[in-house]
Formats: structure tokens, C-alpha cells, sequence
């Protein structure tokens, strides 16, 4: 009968052990994780990775939306930046609002926006995009594009050139390498 509480009495006490006590173990949690690379450089290689690989969502709208899709043809070249054109939410990172954004468009716009992965950034491409354009007091034209979106760059013109774009990714890219985006919590 001893035998039996002395062995009832040594599995408690294992399953009373903490895992500070064990020498050489040590948990973490995910938050802890976050801070330590937040903290280090290994937040610097994954922003370099992040600002090569940007893929944008073609959403071509308007005029705008006929210079937003020869940016990513042949002659322009994206593809030497890593700026390469997705056709599905889930796999790009950067939306590109083009164009004029009616009432009736705005909610799949916030969906197609939902659906992207983080981290996640927004280009406004023309004056459309940006103001409203010709269309500012037009009843069925949302106006201030930036107050639904976190914009991170505007690209201005009527319609903008495929350089402009270019230079609105330069930016972007710039922007993240600042850790300035609005798509990364640093």
C-alpha cells in the first residue's frame, strides 16, 4: 500500500513541474515572437523582401485603368522591379484604385479589399482616383477615396502616365524600406 502512495505521490509532483523549472526550456508566445523582429534586423530583410515582390490587383477603371494595364506589359517591364500584375485578392498586396469609384462600386472595392492579405498596401492612380477628377460633385462619384482606404501613395494626372505608376511603386518601395507605410504595423 506504500508502494502504491509513494508512486501517486511522484506523478504529482512531475505534473506540478512548471516549465521554468525544467532547466534548458524556455516559451514564448506569438506577441513575444512580433517583438523580437520588430526589434532586429530580421525586420529589415522581410521589409527588402516585401518591397521587391510587390503584386498589384488589376481593378483598371476608366482611363486610368487603360494606362494601369500597359504598365504591365512588355514594353514597361515591370517584372525587373518584382512588381508583378495578380488577377486574385489573395495573392496581391497592393491596390491600385484607378479611376473614378462610384457608390455601387465602393462595397466591392472594400471587399476586394478585405480579401487581400496582410501586410497590404494602396496606390491612388488619377486625378479620379484621387479628388473625384471631372466627376467631383456627381451624385453617384464617392469622393475622398483616402477616408475608406489607407492610401499610401498618389499618383496624379489625367490620366497618369505608365512612368508615374512606376515611380508611385518607386515610392512605395522607398516607403517601406523607411518603415513610413501604412500597410506593415512596425
Amino acid at each position: 500500500m506504500d508502494e502504491i502512495e509513494q508512486t501517486n505521490v511522484e506523478q504529482n509532483d512531475v505534473l506540478d513541474v512548471g516549465y521554468t523549472d525544467v532547466p534548458g526550456t524556455m516559451l514564448t508566445d506569438s506577441n513575444a515572437i512580433c517583438d523580437f523582429i520588430k526589434k532586429t534586423k530580421i525586420q529589415d530583410v522581410l521589409n527588402w523582401g516585401r518591397k521587391n515582390s510587390l503584386w498589384f490587383m488589376v481593378n483598371a477603371m476608366g482611363c486610368c485603368g487603360v494606362e494601369l494595364l500597359a504598365t504591365g506589359m512588355a514594353h514597361y517591364d515591370t517584372d525587373r522591379f518584382g512588381i508583378i500584375p495578380r488577377n486574385s485578392p489573395r495573392h496581391a498586396d497592393v491596390l491600385i484604385i484607378s479611376g473614378y469609384v462610384t457608390k455601387k462600386y465602393l462595397p466591392a472595392l472594400k471587399r476586394i479589399w478585405d480579401q487581400m492579405p496582410a501586410p497590404k498596401w494602396v496606390i491612388c492612380f488619377g486625378d479620379c482616383a484621387i479628388s473625384g477628377g471631372p466627376f467631383y460633385e456627381s451624385y453617384s462619384t464617392h469622393q475622398n477615396v483616402d477616408e475608406v482606404f489607407p492610401v499610401d501613395v498618389f499618383v496624379p494626372g489625367c490620366p497618369p502616365r505608365c512612368e508615374a505608376l512606376i515611380q508611385g511603386f518607386v515610392e512605395l518601395q522607398k516607403k517601406i524600406e523607411a518603415k513610413k507605410d501604412k500597410g506593415t504595423d512596425y
